[in-house]
């Protein structure tokens, strides 16, 4: 390297970490961008590796780092820097759609609340929100959130009685939808829960709404909703409050069935004719001079089907129909047919004549009167007629003020008849029947409703409502109370004792927000003031030539602001200064848009740039110059909003392409590596299942495993420590199948041995001990006596008890060589012989190997003669086994 292209060296490829640090911030060279991922992530200098991060701004990175990099302070600067980058609230964030995607694949639950919170966009918080599982934040975001829907998510989530009351209780005064909705929920779950007050007091509303819906007239889709929410309470529901609803449902049904108020009207009819003519036969069967016999019964049968329709009913007044017809009936049938005829002349003509002319003269007066009450009972009764039909029919139809007005005429009209006509009696019964219905029901539901409009106003100062909302709540519960005086026909000004208490209440409940609108006129004079020194600012900030376009901007904002605040002004002000603020809006528009074309332009080159990184071949190119765009793109400014995110749209795809292609390779890289992962797995499973087997493996297979997996070279710490617990594996196998060689021997003795003691212990026939020996392999090492004692056992000739001193020297020889401690009397003995070798290695002799030694003593065991004692001959066999297992 020459003198001057080393001292031309550029800063950022310093030894010095500082000089390094320094450069990788804040210089541009082109071979510096393009480097600074590698800088992030193997610079050996932690302040390097995280000035590199902060300048790429990379979610993808910065996630990567703030869990792998080897430094906690770079760790926590990339976890806050990820952090950032998906909430939105750095300046480098990718935009929304890409956060939402980013933040679905996170399962970080701490990141993920924190991004509930702190998002800019409510989009994103919701989108967090609904994968927060922390009841605490949950229940803070109800109040807490900027945004009514992520509030209203969160309230979706609550379903805590305790905590649905709090939040109803909290948003009281801050949030009146919250605060009705949690309420609701609250209410809902109490009834689910069968809470008896909960469900009174739903059922109450209920009734008190259908009964509005009744002095209101006909609302069907809201009658519906409301029977339905019935259907769901009305087994748990308080009696009295099930008979009010089934009252006021009835009545609300039949106001709005035309054929089946068309049927009673009809009914009613049929029993006034069915009636009057019961009673014309009656009268006719008193004075039989007129009709006879038959005629009276052929006009009684013909009321047969007439009677039919009210012979089943259950009420007063047709049972009494009924009975009346049966007396009839049997009272026309007991008639005689002489009674019928006409009476005999009387014998004294004159006597009869001048009764005749008596009887005409007296009928003749009677007459003229008659036809005079007759003609004023019939106009009167057609005009009570017309009136018992205008009531009922309003009553029918639910139209209560109506009813009110028709029954006021129908009662001065009775006072004026002297006499009820019969025709008419049924007829005016049933109306005053059902008018005393409705009446009572309307009365003590009105009275209700009264007390308790009266009830709200005397509460209404202590709700904290805004004195806005007071004075429109005062003045809805005047007009509620004015419908209800118009609906009972009651003077407009009545002055009862509730009248007065509620023209008093509205007096009080007011009297809090007067001053309030004293202070309201005073804040719109003020507010006049500061309107025309907005506009004065305005045309200011436009006459500039080269304006700050975000001032101008923020200019425009504030006089829309202005026009939409023009209620704050005086009223009086309010269309001129709108006028002003209009036209100085329109110059600031037509300025703003210039710039927003000038920014289209800059932006349209851009794109085209964008584009045209699709034709570069080096990939690590085309990144770098797309992160430069980017950057340009954000120097660039904002333009019309519609049409910079639609030039955002194919900028960020020609970018996305560029990324798009580095993520193809870099999934391919991943594919491959997955792919290798996959292969070292199958080698390290291979191995292990040889080295789970029963049977040596072939060494030619071990070498081909170990020569694959010396060539793949995985980096996987766990994989690595799989593979090598299988090769121990292979080694302990081994090392299992050589010890086993190394025992076979003393085992298959020890198989033999165990038929000889039951040979001579007689345990069992000749023939089954050789059976049983005939089965086991053939012994390996043994003696002239293992053979002589097990002939003469076979004999039925034991040989005599062996040596008790040699025998326990051989069970002390052989717990030497297995480490296991004699008991108490045997210790001394046993350093006695420890003392006889040890003499006799320094003598020169050397000591046989465990294998020989245990051999020999085995032998000698065998020579020393049968051994009765049980105790030695555990501890024989327990000193055996365990050398044995020491055999490596």
């Amino acid at each position: 390297m020459s003198l001057a292209r080393f001292f031309s060296k550029p800063r950022w490829q310093s030894k010095d970490a500082t000089v390094r640090r320094q450069a990788v911030a804040t210089e541009n060279a082109a071979e510096l961008v393009a480097q600074l991922g590698q800088f992030a992530r193997e610079d050996v200098d932690a302040g390097v590796r995280l000035a590199a991060l902060k300048r790429l701004a990379d979610p993808s990175l910065s996630q990567a780092m703030a869990q792998d990099d080897r430094d906690e302070g770079v760790r926590h600067a990339a976890r806050t820097l990820f952090t950032e980058l998906l909430a939105g609230t750095h300046a480098s964030a990718p935009p929304l759609a890409d956060r939402i995607r980013l933040l679905r694949a996170q399962d970080d639950a701490r990141l993920i609340e924190q991004i509930a919170v702190i998002a800019p966009e409510s989009e994103l918080r919701l989108a967090a929100l609904k994968r927060v599982e922390r009841t605490a934040l949950i229940l803070e975001r109800v109040t807490g959130d900027s945004d009514a829907s992520v509030r209203l998510a969160a309230l979706d989530r609550i379903n805590d009685e305790t905590q649905l009351a709090r939040i109803s209780e909290r948003a009281r005064k801050t949030d009146k939808t919250i605060s009705r909705l949690a309420n609701e929920r609250l209410h809902r779950l109490r009834i689910e829960r069968g809470d008896p007050d909960a469900i009174s007091e739903q059922a109450r509303a209920l009734c008190e709404e259908f009964e509005r819906l009744l002095r209101e007239g006909d609302r069907g889709d809201q009658a519906a909703t409301l029977a339905s929410a019935w259907d769901r309470i009305a087994d748990k529901a308080p009696q009295h409050l099930v008979v009010r609803y089934r009252n006021a449902h009835e009545l609300f049904e039949l106001s709005r069935d035309p054929e089946r108020i068309a049927r009673l009207r009809q009914r009613a009819a049929d029993r006034v004719r069915l009636d009057a003519e019961m009673q014309a036969i009656e009268q006719a069967a008193r004075h039989p001079a007129n009709q006879s016999q038959a005629e009276l019964q052929a006009r009684f049968n013909a009321l047969g089907d007439l009677h039919a329709g009210f012979a089943d009913d259950n009420d007063d007044h047709g049972a009494a129909l009924s009975v009346r017809f049966t007396r009839l009936g049997a009272q026309l049938a007991a008639m005689k047919p002489e009674t019928l005829t006409e009476t005999q002349p009387d014998a004294d003509a004159e006597a009869v004549a001048r009764r005749d002319a008596e009887s005409a003269e007296r009928a003749a007066r009677t007459e003229a009167g008659r036809a005079e009450r007759e003609r004023k009972q019939k106009e009167l009764t057609g005009k009570l007629d017309q009136a018992i039909r205008e009531t009922a029919t309003a009553i029918a139809a639910g139209k209560s003020a109506e009813a009110h007005l028709a029954h006021a005429r129908l009662s001065d009209l009775r006072r004026a008849v002297p006499v009820i006509p019969p025709a008419l009696r049924d007829a005016l019964a049933d109306v005053e029947s059902d008018y005393a219905k409705i009446q009572q029901w309307q009365r003590w539901s009105d009275g209700n409703r009264r007390q308790q409009l009266c009830e709200e106003l005397e509460v209404l100062p202590e709700t904290g409502l805004h004195p806005d909302a007071l004075a429109t709540r005062v003045r809805e519960i005047q007009a509620e109370w004015t419908a209800l005086d118009r609906l009972e026909a009651r003077p407009a000004q009545a002055n009862e004792g509730i009248d007065r208490r509620f023209r008093a209440l509205c007096h009080k409940a007011i009297a809090p927000a007067k001053p309030y609108f004293e202070k309201r006129d005073e804040l719109r004079k003020q507010g006049s003031e500061q309107t025309g020194q907005l506009i004065t600012d305005a045309r200011t900030a436009v006459s500039s030539e080269a304006p700050d376009w975000r001032a101008l901007a923020a200019m425009r904002q504030r006089t829309v602001e202005g026009l939409r605040a023009l209620d704050r002004v005086n009223p009086r002000d309010r269309k001129n200064l709108a006028a002003e603020l209009k036209q100085v809006l329109g110059i600031i528009d037509e300025r703003i848009s210039t710039q927003h074309a000038q920014v289209e332009a800059t932006k349209a080159g851009l794109i085209a740039r964008a584009e045209a990184l699709s034709e570069l071949t080096d990939t690590r190119t085309a990144i770098s110059q797309a992160r430069d765009l980017q950057k340009t793109w954000q120097s660039a400014g904002n333009g019309k909003r519609a049409r910079d995110q639609a030039q955002w749209k194919i900028f960020r795809t020609a970018i996305d392409a560029v990324f798009g292609r580095a993520d193809t390779e870099r999934a391919e890289q991943g594919a491959r590596e997955q792919q290798a992962f996959a292969n070292a797995m199958a080698l390290c499973n291979e191995l292990e299942a040889i080295a789970s087997g029963a049977s040596t493996p072939e060494r030619g297979d071990v070498q081909r495993i170990e020569s694959a997996w010396r060539a793949l070279g995985p980096q996987d710490a766990t994989l690595r420590q799989q593979f090598a617990a299988a090769q121990n594996g292979l080694h302990e196998l081994a090392a299992r199948k050589e010890k086993a060689r190394r025992r076979a021997g003393f085992d298959i003795w020890l198989s033999h041995y165990d038929v000889l003691l039951r040979q001579e212990a007689g345990e069992s026939d000749a023939d089954t001990l050789d059976s049983i020996r005939e089965n086991l392999p053939p012994l390996t090492m043994t003696n002239d006596e293992f053979g002589s004692r097990l002939e003469s056992a076979r004999a039925g000739n034991p040989q005599p008890v062996g040596d008790t001193a040699t025998l326990r020297d051989c069970v002390l020889g052989i717990e030497q060589l297995a480490g296991i401690e004699p008991p108490e009397e045997d210790r001394q003995r046993r350093m006695d012989m420890q003392v006889e070798k040890l003499s006799a290695r320094m003598r020169g002799v050397q000591a046989p190997a465990p294998a020989t030694a245990l051999q020999e003593l085995l032998a000698g065991w065998i020579t020393a003669g049968p051994n009765h004692d049980a105790g030695l001959e555990m501890r024989f066999r327990r000193a055996v086994i365990g050398t044995l297992e020491t055999f490596g």
